[in-house]
């Protein structure tokens, strides 16, 4: 067997949770807020589509549960050659930005509310991407993914990318909000913290 396969059950079980239940509560989460941003979206045209990664470049931060959910589908869904070259390229980027990813264990510096600031220092090709641009987790992306163009922001602005803030500039909305979403993740297990990807597989996977 691949040394890039989980057994998710017995190692949630192992700190006292059960994952299908968890699982069946991300899956009803990520359902509804597909199906509301369907809804939100339909004919606004937006530049997402596949094959764009523009987003796919930041340190975007997901949950354990997200983490494991997104992990559980791989290991049904694609190959095993292709699963291990996802954790070597998780891995890789681990070593390579470990001492700001071990800094967001840290609480965050005097008078900062959050690490965000050293959160912009940080960006990285998602190792979930393949050679042309597609994200080969894109059913079982993690929630900000979801939310990101197609949901507001704390500010009431689009959480998106500049392409899409200039799509939709001037035009009346109704989008989701990201907070709110995120509210709702929170009340489950397993997303007392957040994390960016090469955490995950620093942690599971071993840094080497």
């Amino acid at each position: 067997m691949s040394t890039a396969f989980i057994d998710i059950p017995a190692l949630v079980a192992g700190s006292g949770g059960d994952w299908p239940p968890i699982a069946a509560a991300i899956d009803a989460l990520y359902a509804d807020i597909d199906a509301r941003t369907a809804r939100n979206t339909a004919g606004l045209e937006l530049p997402c589509r596949s094959g764009c990664d523009a987003c796919c470049h930041e340190s975007v931060f997901l949950t354990p549960a997200e983490f494991l959910y997104a992990w559980d589908w791989v290991q049904r869904n694609l190959d095993t050659d292709v699963r291990d070259g996802i954790v070597a390229a998780g891995l890789a980027l681990y070593r390579e930005h470990r001492d700001v990813i071990e800094a967001f264990e840290a609480p965050p510096p005097a008078g900062a509310r959050d690490h965000f600031a050293l959160a912009r220092t940080l960006c990285f090709r998602c190792p979930f991407l393949g050679a042309a641009g597609e994200c080969r987790v894109h059913p079982a992306r993690e929630l900000y993914a979801r939310l990101f163009g197609v949901s507001f922001n704390d500010e009431g602005g689009v959480y998106g990318c500049e392409q899409v803030g200039a799509h939709l500039g001037g035009k009346t909305v109704t989008l989701v909000s990201a907070t709110r979403a995120a509210a709702r993740l929170s009340q489950l297990p397993l997303t007392g913290k957040r994390q960016v990807y090469p955490f995950y597989f620093g942690a599971l996977f071993g840094s080497g």
